[in-house]
């Protein structure tokens, strides 16, 4: 019971991570795109047909995609998520550190176990799977095999990929379309 609770301990913290990384960068996106959008309404002002005959059907797609987004972004709260996960896995290092100390197991521990479980929101696989590979050297158990190893990087590669192709997206359609 008491490596069930720091593992969930663990990738909690894992999981408070990705949620903050995916507030920071949902909200630096939004600001990218406004900027982006701001600057071809101006641009489109001067120089019409700037990105071609479409210019302005451009700008208006940009601007609906950009409220869309936004919607979107503040309906998944990631921020408040964050800090609730937070909260979590802080309750969670004192009832281990409180079983730690005490040595044994009770009920009550369990019963508080299961009731900071149901809190929030279950961390997801990978936020355990990351934590334990960027840890493994300090695991005396469930360590990862390379099948685990493998996930995590993959994973760590295509979501910085996806992220470097959100901001240069539309960067790359007004080169494309100049």
């Amino acid at each position: 019971m008491l490596d069930k609770v720091w593992f969930t301990y663990k990738a909690r913290i894992q999981a408070h991570h990705r949620l903050e990384w995916m507030d920071t960068h949902s909200q630096f996106l939004l600001v990218w795109y406004a900027i982006l959008g701001a600057i071809l309404a101006v641009v489109a002002i001067r120089y019409p047909t700037a990105f071609g005959q479409n210019t302005d059907i451009f700008g208006a797609v940009l601007s609906i995609a950009l409220l869309g987004v936004s919607l979107s972004v503040a309906n998944r709260d990631f921020r408040g998520r964050a800090m609730n996960m937070r909260k979590n896995y802080l309750a969670l290092q004192l009832l281990y550190n409180e079983m730690n100390s005490r040595g044994e197991i009770t009920e009550d521990h369990i019963i508080k176990y299961d009731g900071l479980l149901n809190e929030v929101e279950n961390h997801n696989a990978m936020d355990d799977k990351i934590f334990r590979a960027r840890n493994s050297s300090q695991l005396t158990s469930r360590k990862p095999g390379w099948i685990e190893y493998g996930q995590v990087y993959a994973y760590t590669i295509v979501k910085y990929i996806m992220l470097i192709v959100s901001y240069l997206a539309p960067v790359i359609v007004a080169w494309c379309l100049l």
